[in-house]
């Protein structure tokens, strides 16, 4: 009789440590999952684990993230705006940034640009500028969204809003969402993205010198430094070869480009909506 009881005891103790451990599990990758303001660098951190990618990023939080998407009404905190941006794209829901700051905001007030990470601008280039302002009206087109200065330009970010017809906060993000203190844990994600199996083909395009490993691309479309000034020379190939990748899915295009980086994603998520664009600068 008491071996019995001992016995009855003892498996009482394994099931209620079992309940525990299930517990644990599910509160540390499922419920503590969702975005905490106070712990964003946290959970940045916690997805630059490529180990942790399959656990964190399942069905449960990703249609959280549809619904965060659906429900969005201005841009989220500087550093969540960026987790935002990462859980767009490793949920792989579609959608496209733009983004303007004071040298787009220039070329569209016409006024003269020159020496600009080796481009200028003039207004003879007038073809330019006018593609750069209709880009700046395309956020009713599935989920674009256009990144304007921070609170602390608000100068430049009224005169870019001028131009456009993307009033609504719900299509705004900012210009420097990849920049300044999110740097940091926007290249330690970047640099695991690229090289992860599970994730969408990549079109890179890129000024043709890049002088980085970029066996990760897809494909790699090489521009000249100075496609601004050489706009009309270049845009209409350009245009044409990556209209034919874009009508293909499940792909994401980073585009280094400089302002023309608006004017090339406005054009190809009219040609598939269904693909991700991202202007990387």
């Amino acid at each position: 009789n008491n071996l019995k009881k001992y016995f009855y005891i003892f498996m009482i103790f394994n099931l209620f440590s079992l309940l525990i451990i299930i517990f644990l599990v599910v509160n540390q990758f499922i419920f503590k999952s969702y975005p905490n303001k106070n712990s964003v660098k946290a959970h940045i951190s916690f997805r630059n684990d490529i180990n942790n990618k399959n656990i964190y990023y399942n069905d449960i939080y990703c249609r959280y993230i549809h619904d965060k998407l659906k429900n969005r009404t201005q841009p989220f905190e500087y550093e969540e705006e960026l987790l935002f941006i990462i859980d767009l794209i490793e949920c792989d829901i579609p959608f496209s940034l733009i983004r303007f700051a004071d040298g787009e905001n220039s070329i569209m007030m016409g006024k003269e640009l020159r020496g600009i990470d080796k481009w200028n601008w003039n207004y003879n280039n007038k073809k330019f500028r006018d593609s750069l302002i209709e880009s700046a009206n395309i956020c009713s087109i599935n989920n674009n969204f256009i990144g304007i200065p921070c609170k602390d330009w608000i100068k430049i970010s009224e005169s870019i809003l001028s131009f456009s017809n993307c009033t609504s906060a719900k299509y705004m993000s900012f210009s420097t969402v990849f920049t300044n203190k999110n740097f940091y844990y926007f290249n330690r994600w970047i640099n695991r993205y690229i090289y992860s199996s599970k994730r969408r083909k990549i079109i890179l395009v890129a000024n043709s010198e890049i002088n980085k490993d970029i066996s990760w691309a897809y494909v790699f479309f090489p521009i000249p430094f100075n496609l601004v000034d050489k706009w009309e020379e270049y845009s209409p190939l350009l245009l044409s070869n990556l209209s034919n990748l874009a009508k293909q899915q499940n792909l994401i295009f980073f585009i280094s480009a400089g302002p023309a980086s608006n004017i090339i994603i406005s054009y190809l998520i009219k040609i598939n909506n269904k693909n991700i664009y991202i202007d990387f600068g």
